[in-house]
């Protein structure tokens, strides 16, 4: 199953994507936030891939790394084992058979895991990154 059938509303990235949706392999974590309320999980991080056909203005404005902004919300359990400045790794996330939402990220700069009820996408956005970060 594709990461993006565990999502509340996959609108957002399907509508930049198309039918070539992303894979979440290589991403960069820019944010970790956990809120007490919910609890819930906020996961910040660029994307791999960039759309073959992106929004005209993202084109006007030369933006080349797609940025998401997910929620894990209802979490049940969470452990950040390892984080470092450049966390480039892996995000897995899918349902279990009890319709529990499982992620984790691992690579040799991040490791984290968690149980959830759901996830949302808060937030697709674009920016120029430059070839030196």
């Amino acid at each position: 199953m594709h990461w993006i059938e565990s999502v509340s509303n996959p609108k957002p990235v399907r509508s930049v994507y198309g039918d070539e949706l992303p894979t979440l392999e290589n991403v960069r974590i820019e944010e970790i936030c956990l809120h007490p309320n919910g609890p819930t999980l906020r996961l910040r991080f660029d994307l791999s891939l960039f759309p073959k056909t992106p929004p005209a203005k993202w084109v006007r404005e030369d933006m080349n790394t797609i940025q998401l902004e997910l929620s894990l919300g209802g979490l049940h359990e969470i452990s950040i084992n390892r984080i470092s400045r450049n966390s480039f790794c892996d995000l897995k996330i899918n349902r279990d058979d009890r319709n529990m939402l499982h992620f984790s990220a691992e690579s040799e700069t991040v490791e984290l895991q968690g149980v959830a009820d759901e996830a949302t996408i808060l937030r697709v956005s674009a920016y120029q990154q430059s070839i030196t970060e």
